[in-house]
């Protein structure tokens, strides 16, 4: 009778331990995914509240290149209509500057005070870049910037 107690009692604690276990397991996956989710501060440059988004990265058709998309949502605080768009920003990395793609489906659009304009800017990236920086440079003079790191193709 003791024994059959003693090794029930044993299988319930090597159950137990084990359910335990890949909870942690799962909870650190979850932690995992969301260190990985950036966060940036917003930016005000001109009277324009600046912030980024999510960027996702899938294969480009071309080898060895990625396309990068960068969400980004503006509020303007200016009394005017101002004009943002996808072709005022750049990605410095490796030492090159890097234009938004052209054939993308990039936002750019004037908007009245108090609105907000929000939108993606594509990039087409080597797949070597890990890192670098995403620069607001109107009339190719930079207005602020923001240190990015860009997440693998899924």
């Amino acid at each position: 009778m003791k024994k059959i107690v003693l090794a029930t009692a044993a299988v319930l604690t090597l159950v137990f331990a084990g359910a335990c276990g890949n909870a942690a397991t799962k909870e650190d996956k979850a932690k995992t995914t969301e260190t990985t989710k950036q966060t940036f501060k917003t930016k005000t440059v001109d009277n324009i509240d600046m912030k980024i988004g999510e960027i996702k990265t899938t294969e480009s058709t071309k080898k060895d290149k990625n396309m990068v998309s960068i969400a980004m949502s503006f509020l303007n605080n200016d009394n005017a209509p101002v004009g943002v768009g996808a072709g005022d920003f750049k990605i410095k990395a490796d030492g090159k500057t890097f234009d938004v793609y052209p054939q993308g489906n990039n936002f750019g659009d004037e908007f009245k005070p108090n609105e907000k304009l929000a939108g993606k800017a594509y990039f087409e990236l080597p797949n070597t870049v890990k890192k670098g920086t995403l620069v607001y440079a109107p009339m190719d003079k930079e207005k602020a910037s923001w240190s990015i790191t860009i997440p693998e193709a899924k």
